[in-house]
């Protein structure tokens, strides 16, 4: 049996008033969140895949002491990668809830307070950071008051180029070897000395200048220069097929374009400290964009402004159209180094007309980037099932067999995984600027 007692009723309404009270205390003693004096501190440019941290810097004023929550729109690509967790280390985001959960932070009585969270785009191109929601909990924890801020941060999200520091490092003391790139017979060729550095690591001993070497005591080498003054223009493809991803790991959800941009970058580096004036394109079935060629360190800048924020197209490739085009605006011989995939069976004979026309003006190195997925189903180890593994030879032998006859139109053709594609693209443009024979 329940025996339910009726407490008098003044006692409820002293209970009730006393109630409303505190709650009323609390609210006074509760500061609009919008007048927390507040800013918010990120990156203008980050790099693709690339971790970032935003700030943002609290003035408590008559909040001190009271319970702050954070939360914050951002654009879809980016993830959500560790954010602040109540004390001064980040943690990591509440399992299963895509805005990571929000940003938590007893504001101190003096001094300011810092939210911090640290995000990762998955997609190039001018994303943003959007409006603050703050949320802020009365010193009785009766109430809560919260504002919404208008504002929004935008940020260029660029390619990562992760590896052009080491490759930079790499290719001034010629350790190509290292870089992935074969080691090249000369034949013939003209050098002329250029300047005097320390000895690398894997630099050739036949270069030690001696002389130097006794005058200072440490191992100096000559550096030489082969024909200086050369043109390379870089092409990237941005069609349909190089929308496809693959990637794994740290490189999930990256593109065959955005390894395409961050091969043909680093390549255009490199060229840039060799002397070459460097000009690059883009293209699908026609030029979408256009960098002229040009020497000195601002150009990289250039070249990363003009393309970063390119996406793939819907529309198949034409490389003979996009030649024409690029003959007309660029007259002069000039390597070019075109980062596409291969065309499909039906488009495989114009390709190959393209490349032979294209020859007969320029020196062509076409980088033709496979899809990962396809390699690893037609590998033994993929895990793949039988018919799957056997459809995968399939396209790989056909493959093998475009790449024949590309081969035979006097153009360089390469064939490498997206995420490789450096290292051979450098072999190439060295063996084409100093003459190698194929």
């Amino acid at each position: 049996m329940v025996v339910v007692f009726d407490l008098p009723r003044p006692f409820v309404w002293i209970a009730d008033v006393a109630l409303v009270a505190a709650c009323l205390v609390d609210l006074v003693l509760t500061p609009p969140p919008a007048r927390l004096g507040l800013v918010r501190f990120v990156d203008e440019r980050v790099g693709l895949g690339v971790e970032f941290e935003r700030r943002v810097v609290v003035e408590p004023g008559r909040a001190a002491g009271l319970q702050l929550e954070l939360r914050e729109e951002f654009a879809a690509p980016f993830e959500v990668c560790g954010r602040e967790g109540g004390g001064e280390e980040l943690v990591a985001p509440a399992a299963g809830d895509p805005t990571g959960g929000p940003d938590r932070l007893r504001l101190p009585s003096t001094g300011t307070a810092v939210l911090r969270r640290r995000y990762r785009s998955l997609g190039r191109g001018v994303q943003e950071l959007g409006d603050l929601r703050l949320r802020l909990r009365g010193p009785l924890g009766l109430v809560e008051r919260q504002a919404r801020l208008l504002g929004t941060q935008r940020i260029a999200v660029e390619p990562a180029l992760l590896g052009l520091r080491r490759t930079l490092r790499l290719a001034a003391s010629e350790r190509w070897i290292d870089l992935g790139v074969r080691r090249l017979q000369r034949r013939g060729g003209q050098t002329e000395f250029e300047s005097l550095r320390d000895y690398v690591r894997g630099d050739d001993p036949r270069l030690v200048d001696w002389k130097a070497f006794a005058r200072h005591g440490r191992p100096i080498v000559r550096e030489l220069r082969v024909e200086r003054g050369q043109e390379l223009i870089v092409l990237v493809d941005v069609g349909r097929r190089m929308g496809a991803t693959g990637a794994e790991d740290e490189l999930a959800g990256w593109s065959k374009l955005d390894h395409a941009l961050d091969a043909g970058l680093e390549l255009a580096a490199v060229a840039l400290e060799a002397g070459d004036r460097v000009g690059m394109a883009a293209f699908d079935d026609r030029l979408r964009a256009f960098v002229a060629p040009s020497r000195g360190r601002r150009q990289l800048g250039r070249l990363r402004e003009a393309l970063f924020d390119l996406q793939p197209t819907r529309r198949e490739t034409d490389l003979t159209r996009v030649l024409r085009e690029l003959s007309l605006r660029h007259r002069r011989r000039a390597v070019l180094a075109i980062l596409s995939d291969l065309a499909d069976p039906l488009s495989l004979a114009r390709q190959r007309r393209a490349l032979r026309a294209g020859s007969r003006h320029h020196a062509i190195v076409l980088a033709t980037l496979d899809d990962p997925s396809i390699r690893r189903a037609a590998s033994r180890g993929g895990g793949a099932s039988a018919a799957l593994r056997a459809a995968a030879l399939d396209l790989c032998a056909e493959r093998s067999r475009g790449l024949r006859d590309l081969r035979r139109t006097g153009a360089r053709v390469l064939d490498s995984l997206p995420a490789d594609a450096a290292g051979p693209l450098l072999g190439a443009w060295l063996d084409e600027r100093r003459g190698a024979s194929r």
